[in-house]
């Protein structure tokens, strides 16, 4: 017998507290597939649909890259609205342990993390808990958010800070791109 196996058939035996941590270890397996699963397939209407079922909102339009990691443990508080676009490896979280983890009596820090229509997410970026990015918005390759992005904003940098608005970045683009034709 499996390890895994004798601990199920140990869990079923007991009473009461026994099928409840039955039921933990069953949903916490369940997510955990779920996770691994999205991060890693290709096909992103399938990516959304399982970002959906782990409990993630996950508007019409959404470009999810391969190796986004999306809260492992409190999906539920990740909102992203529709037509964002999140490149690879960005990991976002709604949670800190760090203190619990240090002293048990000090709580977890749990916020909502909210990305808005139409924001822009560049690859490697960390978005931490409690942060709102705005419609419109870009957040640079490689930053970490540790605080609400304003619409119509591009930020880059550790912690991130506010570099221009989009407006001013299209127009020196578009500036950049004619001189040369």
């Amino acid at each position: 017998m499996l390890k895994w196996q004798k601990n199920i058939g140990e869990l079923i035996r007991t009473k009461g507290a026994g099928m409840n941590r039955l039921r933990r270890w069953i949903s916490d397996t369940y997510l955990h597939i779920l996770h691994s699963l999205a991060m890693n397939i290709p096909f992103g209407r399938i990516k959304r649909t399982l970002y959906r079922l782990r409990g993630t909102k996950v508007g019409r339009g959404v470009d999810i890259s391969s190796g986004v990691f999306i809260e492992e443990s409190f999906p539920h508080l990740v909102t992203i609205e529709d037509n964002v676009d999140i490149g690879p490896n960005v990991i976002i979280v709604t949670h800190d342990s760090s203190y619990h983890c240090i002293q048990q009596d000090i709580p977890l820090i749990c916020r909502e993390v909210i990305i808005k229509r139409n924001a822009y997410i560049g690859a490697g970026a960390i978005i931490l808990p409690g942060v709102t990015i705005g419609e419109y918005s870009i957040v640079a390759a490689g930053s970490v958010v540790t605080k609400d992005v304003p619409p119509h904003t591009v930020v880059a940098g550790v912690p991130v800070r506010v570099i221009g608005t989009v407006g001013e970045k299209q127009e020196k683009r578009i500036i950049t791109t004619t001189r040369f034709i």
